[in-house]
Formats: structure tokens, C-alpha cells, sequence
């Protein structure tokens, strides 16, 4: 699989949708970030399993990216805290 560069449209959207979604079911979260890092490992975790699910037993590739957005998500939740911190 070739790195599309984030070309493909839906992808911001997906995020940003993904984002609310997390916002509406867990509202404003403030932890640390090691426990923002713990949230973001079991997404991964849930990413991995997604992805053996569709390589070994022929799974949906939805599964795959709903995952891996979930992930993205919060890494850039992570990202964007860190930049707010430095701007302190």
C-alpha cells in the first residue's frame, strides 16, 4: 500500500467527525499524558486487531479505517495539547 499523502478528501472529515463524536459521548476531558498516551495505545491495539481481522479472515476494510481514525484522533488531540502548552 502506497502513503496517498492525505489526498484523499474525506479524510479531514473523518477526523473532524470523529472528534465530535468523542466530544459528545466523553464531553471536554482533561488528563494527563500518560493517560491521554493509555487512550491512544488501546486505540491502537483496537487498530491492530482490525487490521489482522481483515488480513487473515477476509474483514471489512471499514473496520480498518474507523479504527485507525479513532487513533488518529486522539494522537492529534495529544499533538494539539502540546502545542497549546508551549504557547503558555
Amino acid at each position: 500500500m502506497k502513503d496517498l499523502c492525505f489526498k484523499s478528501a474525506p479524510i479531514i472529515s473523518l477526523l473532524m467527525d470523529e472528534n465530535h463524536r468523542q466530544l459528545k459521548k466523553w464531553g471536554v476531558q482533561d488528563h494527563d499524558p500518560f493517560m491521554w498516551l493509555a487512550f491512544t495505545l488501546e486505540e491502537l491495539g483496537e487498530l491492530s486487531e482490525a487490521i489482522n481481522e481483515w488480513h487473515f479472515r477476509g474483514a471489512s476494510s471499514e473496520d480498518v479505517v474507523n479504527e485507525a481514525v479513532q487513533t488518529a484522533t486522539l494522537a492529534l488531540k495529544i499533538a494539539e495539547m502540546f502545542i497549546e502548552e508551549g504557547n503558555k
